[in-house]
C-alpha cells in the first residue's frame, strides 16, 4: 500500500509539478503548468461534494501549502480523479497514457479473485511500464539516477507477493495509518509527548486484551462511553408479498410518506410501468394492458414514498433527492446510482419483435415508491402484490472516458424514466472536468446485475 501512494504517486506529482529532488525539469513532456495544476486541485476539492462519503474522505485541494494528503486520500485520487483530470495535462501524450496504465494494473492487483492468468499480466504489466518510466523520466541519463528510487524497482516483485500471499486487498489496508491517526488524537502532553504515546499504547494494548480475554466486558470497556448506535427505520419487503424474491436484497429506509403528492408526469410514467410490469412479454399492441387500467390500478393502491434505498449484504444506501432534505453545504451527494436494465432494442420499430438487451445507465435517484396492488383478476393479480419502484433522471447518453477505465462522462440530465428498484445496483461518484462531468463506479464486477435467459416466445403466465 505504501509502495504505491505514500511513495510512486508522490514522486510522480513531484515530477509533474516540477519539485523531484534537484533534477531540470523545464521542458519536460512531464511538466504540468502551474496554472493547469492549481485548476486539477480546485477540481480535486470540488469532487467532495460529488462524491458520496461511502468512497472515503473528500480529497483536499493538495496544491495549496500544508495540506495533508494520507494514504487513502492518494488512492482515491489516483484510481478515480487522475484518470479524469490529467487527460489533457502533459505535452507529451505518452506521459498520460503511462499513468493509466498504472491505475489499470493497480485495479487488476485490487481485484477480490485474481487468476494465473491475471497475475503474469501484472508482472509483463509492470515490466513495460518501469522501462517506460526510465524512458520517460529517467531518460537514461547518470545524470538523473536520482529519478530512479527502489520504490521504482519494487514494482517488479509486485506479482511475486500476489503468488505467494494471494490478492492484494487481503493485506493492503490502511490499518497502521489509522492505528497512528487514533493515537495521534489522543496525545495530550506537550511537556511528554513521548511517554505519553508510549503509556496511550500501552492502555489500548491492556483494554484489547481485557476485551479478548472477558468478551462480556466488550461493552462495559468500550471508550464510545457505552452509547447506543443510531438506528434508522427500515423495511424490507416480505416475501408473501414478492413471491419472485426480486427484493430480497433491499430495504426501504426512512423517512417514509404515506399517500404522497405524486407529481402528473410521475404518475402517467408509473402506470407505464405497471403496464410493462404486468403485460405479457412479446404482446401486440393490443394485448398490453389499457394505460387507463394501469392508472386505475394505481388509484386502488395504498403507495408509499420512501427516501433511501439501501442495497443489504454491505451494500450502499442511496439517497432520494426529491425526498430527503440536502440543505447543508457540505453535504455529500449520494443520489446518483448505477442501474442495469434491460432495453428493446425494437421499440421504436412499430411491428418490430422484442429484443431485450442488458443495459447499464447512471442517473439521479429522484423518487422511491412502494406501491401496494389489491387483487385484480382482469390482469391476473390473485393477491396483493407489492412493486417497488425507482424514478431516476438518466444521464444523457453518457461515453467511455478517453482513458478507457470504467469512467463515462456526460453533459446533462435527462428525463426520469421509472425502473424497478431490482435494477439499482451501487452509487457512484461524480467529478466536474472540462464542462462535463465524469462518472466512476467503485464497485465493479462485485455488484451487477444477472437476467436470467429466456425462451423468445410469448409470457403468457
Amino acid at each position: 500500500m505504501h509502495l504505491i501512494y505514500e511513495n510512486l504517486i508522490k514522486n510522480l506529482i513531484g515530477f509533474w509539478c516540477g519539485d523531484f529532488k534537484d533534477l531540470d525539469h523545464d521542458g519536460e513532456g512531464y511538466r504540468i503548468e502551474k496554472k493547469v495544476w492549481d485548476a486539477i486541485g480546485e477540481a480535486t476539492a470540488a469532487s467532495g461534494r460529488t462524491t458520496p462519503l461511502a468512497y472515503g474522505p473528500a480529497v483536499p485541494n493538495f496544491t495549496e501549502e500544508g495540506v495533508r494528503m494520507t494514504a487513502d486520500m492518494y488512492s482515491f485520487w489516483f484510481q478515480y480523479l487522475g484518470p479524469v483530470l490529467l487527460g489533457k495535462a502533459f505535452k507529451n501524450k505518452d506521459v498520460y497514457a503511462h499513468f493509466v496504465e498504472l491505475v489499470k494494473l493497480i485495479n487488476l492487483c485490487l481485484k477480490f479473485n485474481i487468476t494465473h492468468d491475471e497475475v503474469q499480466e501484472i508482472e509483463d504489466g509492470f515490466i513495460w511500464w518501469v522501462e517506460e518510466y526510465e524512458r520517460i523520466y529517467y531518460r537514461m541519463d547518470p545524470d538523473r539516477l536520482s529519478a530512479c528510487p527502489v520504490t521504482v524497482h519494487a514494482l517488479l516483485h509486485i506479482a511475486e507477493g500476489i503468488r505467494m500471499l494471494g490478492p492484494v486487498w487481503v493485506y493492503w489496508a490502511f490499518a497502521m495509518e489509522r492505528f497512528c491517526g487514533r493515537l495521534g488524537r489522543v496525545i495530550r502532553s506537550r511537556r511528554f509527548p513521548f511517554s505519553n504515546l508510549d503509556n496511550q499504547v500501552l492502555a489500548h494494548a491492556q483494554l484489547t486484551q481485557l476485551k479478548n480475554m472477558y468478551p462480556k466486558l466488550r461493552q462495559e470497556l468500550s471508550l464510545t462511553g457505552g452509547q447506543k448506535k443510531a438506528t434508522t427505520w427500515e423495511y424490507q419487503i416480505p416475501t408473501a408479498f414478492d413471491p419472485d424474491k426480486l427484493y430480497e436484497k433491499y430495504a426501504l429506509v426512512a423517512p417514509r410518506q404515506v399517500d404522497p403528492h405524486i407529481p402528473p408526469a410521475v404518475y402517467t410514467k408509473l402506470a407505464a410501468a405497471l403496464v410493462t410490469r404486468f403485460s405479457p412479454l412479446n404482446a401486440k399492441k393490443e394485448d398490453l394492458i389499457p394505460i387507463d387500467r394501469a392508472k386505475q390500478l394505481l388509484n386502488s393502491s395504498k403507495i408509499e414514498a420512501w427516501g433511501r434505498l439501501r442495497r443489504l449484504e454491505c451494500g450502499d444506501t442511496m439517497l432520494a433527492s426529491e425526498i430527503v432534505r440536502r440543505e447543508s453545504e457540505d453535504r455529500r451527494d449520494a443520489t446518483f446510482v448505477r442501474y442495469d436494465n434491460l432495453v428493446d432494442e425494437n421499440a421504436r420499430r412499430f411491428h418490430g419483435k422484442t429484443k431485450l438487451v442488458a443495459t447499464t445507465s447512471y442517473g439521479q435517484l429522484n423518487y422511491v415508491y412502494l406501491i401496494k396492488i389489491p387483487p385484480a383478476a382482469d390482469i391476473k393479480i390473485a393477491t396483493t402484490t407489492y412493486v417497488a419502484l425507482a424514478v431516476i433522471a438518466q444521464c444523457d447518453r453518457p461515453v467511455q472516458h478517453r482513458s478507457g477505465l470504467d469512467i463515462h462522462v456526460y453533459t446533462k440530465l435527462r428525463a426520469s424514466e421509472v425502473v424497478d428498484i431490482a435494477t439499482v445496483q451501487a452509487l457512484v461518484g461524480r467529478v466536474r472536468w472540462e464542462n462535463q462531468f465524469a462518472i466512476f463506479d467503485r464497485s465493479g464486477d462485485l455488484a451487477r446485475a444477472v437476467f436470467a435467459e429466456g425462451d423468445d416466445s410469448d409470457n403468457e403466465d
